[in-house]
């Protein structure tokens, strides 16, 4: 990973970090934090594939601040594994896939609810570091990947699970609120909430998310 990469990192960090602080000093709150691992399954809206093939892997860090007794504000910073992936089939032999390697900044506002553990809304802003793929041709050309933004931001709506005193289990779905490339497939394909939107030109990061949340503190 070159410096540019770790700097930005870095920044995301120190701001999740800050934010949480500022969070803690203003409300006069005791918050907790701990760490995330899980799985996304993903599709990009506006390609010619449709389905959530692509399988990635996230995992990071996450703080949450009690703002009543019935409301809270949660900040994450975590790495997600997002793309495309065409089912390689006998009826359709052509290979394509794509990785997108993003550091995301999820924000919510999460609203308890009893005996369940609670559900969220929020935004996830994030950043592009790194990209790649195949096809029939081998290793997907730079100039294909470089025409992807490196920062997108989704929208999120989710439900948490307690599954243990300091254990929880994330749902959620995400999708991008502006498009991460411009151009357009030949049959491009949106999912229904995607049609709901309007979509008609562009790409989209469309994602569902399954994490288990371990509180440290």
């Amino acid at each position: 990973m070159n410096n540019s990469r770790v700097m930005k990192i870095k920044v995301l960090t120190l701001l999740l970090l800050l934010s949480a602080y500022c969070l803690n000093s203003v409300y006069a709150q005791p918050f907790h934090g701990g760490i995330l691992a899980g799985f996304a399954a993903t599709q990009v809206d506006g390609d010619s594939h449709g389905g959530y093939n692509k399988a990635g892997f996230q995992g990071g860090v996450f703080v949450n601040a009690k703002l009543t007794d019935l409301i809270s504000a949660q900040f994450e910073i975590k790495y997600t594994g997002k793309g495309a992936k065409k089912p390689v089939s006998s009826n359709s032999p052509s290979v394509y896939s794509l990785t997108l390697h993003y550091i995301d900044l999820p924000l919510s506002v999460n609203a308890r609810v009893k005996q369940i553990g609670s559900v969220e809304i929020g935004l996830i802003p994030a950043y592009l570091f790194a990209a790649q793929g195949e096809d029939d041709g081998g290793k997907l050309p730079d100039e294909y990947l470089v025409t992807f933004r490196k920062f997108d931001l989704q929208s999120l709506v989710g439900i948490n699970i307690n599954i243990a005193e300091k254990l929880m289990l994330n749902l959620r779905y995400s999708y991008s609120l502006i498009s991460i490339r411009d151009e357009d497939a030949i049959n491009n394909h949106y999912t229904w909430f995607g049609k709901i939107l309007g979509r008609k030109t562009g790409d989209y990061n469309n994602c569902l998310t399954a994490a288990l949340y371990y509180r440290i503190k």
